[in-house]
């Protein structure tokens, strides 16, 4: 697609598109913002609309000298801008402690994820961590994000990029026990939990340690992939690998059909 003419109208929406993407994430690198503009947004000039959106004040960057890459955030005309379609815009908030490399290495499994799952989905709106996080509760699990389907399905998203033993995984049961009810589905939060393993081996141990756990409520409650099976769209679900469409119906069903979750 070539650069050509565009209205005002789709230009509004781009710059929207594209400063939601950083919302999301609280922040982005110049590589991650190509990526989004390349397949999420379906063009060829991704720099341009990176260039556009500087010039023009809605997003700021600086050199992060930890990461050896430079850092994309909104500002507040970007939030202003925002304000219109995003209710949490004003409180976004940018600091430089969440370019950690514990922290980057993080996010950049999340966004990784996020492409992959848009690609595989149809995703109505994905709810970010932090959003989630200002009306959350003390006693509730706070996922790395929430995915809103078309069809109103609701999945957590857990990106694990460090290794969690057996005890640590106990208490994530445990608080997604809470959150996902079989007896009330009307209470329940979600419909499933997306578990996504950074890497093969660490795939390899959570397939191990997690549905040992309250088998009868994790094999229908949590979905477990890596980047190599999304890439498929594909996860491990109640005792074998399967299109993650396919595991998502079976979740759904394991529910009462007159009753649906609420956020």
């Amino acid at each position: 697609m070539g650069r050509g003419r565009i209205t005002k109208k789709e230009q509004a929406y781009r710059i929207r598109m594209l400063l939601r993407f950083i919302f999301i994430f609280r922040y982005a690198t110049r590589e991650q913002l190509i990526s989004f503009v390349q397949k999420r947004l379906k063009l060829s000039y991704q720099r341009w609309l990176i260039e556009y959106s500087l010039k023009q004040g809605f997003i700021s960057a600086y050199h992060e000298p930890h990461l050896n890459l430079k850092v994309y955030h909104l500002t507040k005309r970007g939030k202003g801008f925002l304000s219109s379609c995003e209710a949490f815009s004003n409180h976004y908030r940018f600091d430089q402690k969440n370019t950690g490399f514990n922290t980057f290495e993080h996010q950049k499994a999340v966004v990784e994820s996020y492409f992959l799952l848009y690609k595989q989905l149809e995703i109505e709106r994905w709810i970010p961590e932090w959003v989630l996080r200002k009306d959350g509760k003390i006693r509730r699990k706070i996922p790395d994000g929430v995915m809103a389907l078309s069809d109103e399905t609701k999945i957590a998203l857990e990106t694990e990029t460090w290794y969690k033993d057996r005890g640590t995984w106990k208490v994530v049961v445990a608080k997604y026990y809470r959150e996902i009810s079989y007896t009330t589905p009307k209470y329940s939060r979600y419909h499933a939990v997306l578990v996504i393993a950074y890497s093969e081996f660490n795939y390899d141990g959570i397939k191990e340690r997690l549905f040992r756990i309250s088998p009868e409520f994790s094999k229908k409650a949590f979905m477990l992939t890596n980047l190599i099976l999304l890439e498929r769209g594909e996860c491990f679900y109640q005792d074998e690998v399967r299109q993650i469409k396919e595991a998502i119906d079976l979740a759904k069903k394991a529910f009462t059909p007159s009753t649906s979750t609420n956020e």
